[in-house]
């Protein structure tokens, strides 16, 4: 299966929205439906997140500097940290307090099948966009040997869960709102309306914040999982010469960039050019067995037990 790329996960993300925003927009003026300026409010919240993942993508590609020497893609964290507070605030907070006001003071809502429509081409389109986010957390996993759930929460490829968040959210925004205006034309009842807005206010609000708490540990520094962190000591332990791992420090640097620094003991009788070539070997090995590897350094130390009066 081909890979798919992070540019074009978060661009299809963005063009999808910008059918929702205007076509939802068009549909809510027509209808008078409350869960449909939901719909236009999470495409114009979403529009916007997705401009920002771009701009953190793009100046995330950055190559290194002297400012900068592990360079810039830490930077796409903090542009996903913005496009998630404008997910809770523009989108999930609005759309709750309309919902609620709706709910209060309901309204009748016309020509209910425009809405019909509009919702279903809305899950249609969020559908496809979220299957990408899918695809591409997918491929991610399999070549670390992950399960779907485990790689759900461990990745750092931030740019593709927040839009497969954002598509997630667009996708049951979309099922809500049909499950909503269904029931109010069953039933009559036109809080239906506003009750189904606040569902899907809650529901991103929900979701901006797990995205939230997983750049909060981004941004402090977070290190690799247990299973990685073993495949790398394993990678390195795989090159002769290599004796221990005495300590291994990880962090991401990045979107599925990994800055790792690696205390090595190494066998008896090498000369420092000998040395030289194990510590490059090591390098060379893990890169091509974890390709996340951005940035790898090795020290050569000797164990606290065997230094004289260690």
């Amino acid at each position: 299966m081909r890979t798919v790329s992070d540019l074009r996960v978060v661009a299809t993300s963005s063009l999808v929205s910008v059918a929702d925003v205007t076509l939802n927009l068009v549909v809510a003026a027509i209808t008078g439906s409350t869960v449909m300026l939901s719909q236009a409010l999470q495409g114009l919240s979403d529009l916007v997140t997705g401009g920002l993942l771009l701009v953190g993508v793009r100046r995330s590609r950055r190559k290194a500097d002297a400012r900068f020497p592990f360079g810039y893609g830490r930077e796409v964290f903090f542009w996903a940290l913005i496009a998630s507070m404008i997910m809770f605030v523009g989108t999930g907070a609005v759309s709750l307090l309309l919902g609620y006001r709706e709910a209060v003071d309901p309204e009748p809502v016309q020509r209910i099948w425009l809405a019909f429509v509009m919702l279903t081409a809305g899950l249609a389109g969020n559908g496809y966009a979220f299957s990408l986010s899918v695809r591409r957390l997918r491929a991610e996993g399999r070549t670390r040997h992950r399960g779907w759930w485990e790689q759900l929460r461990r990745s750092s490829l931030i740019e593709t869960k927040a839009t497969f968040i954002i598509d997630f959210v667009g996708t049951a925004a979309a099922v809500l709102g049909l499950v909503s205006l269904g029931l109010y034309q069953l039933t009559g009842v036109t809080r239906f309306d506003g009750i189904g807005s606040m569902v899907i206010g809650l529901t991103m609000m929900a979701s901006a914040t797990l995205l939230m708490w997983d750049l909060h540990e981004l941004i402090v520094g977070r290190g690799v999982d247990p299973r990685t962190r073993a495949e790398l000591a394993r990678r390195a332990l795989e090159v002769d010469g290599v004796s221990e791992v005495l300590d291994l420090l990880t962090m991401y640097v990045g979107s599925s960039k990994l800055f790792v620094v690696m205390e090595l003991h190494l066998d008896d009788g090498y000369t420092t050019t000998d040395i030289e070539r194990i510590t490059d070997e090591v390098k060379a090995h893990v890169r091509q067995c974890v390709p996340l590897v951005h940035h790898i350094q090795i020290e050569v130390e000797t164990p606290t037990g065997e230094i004289p009066g260690g």
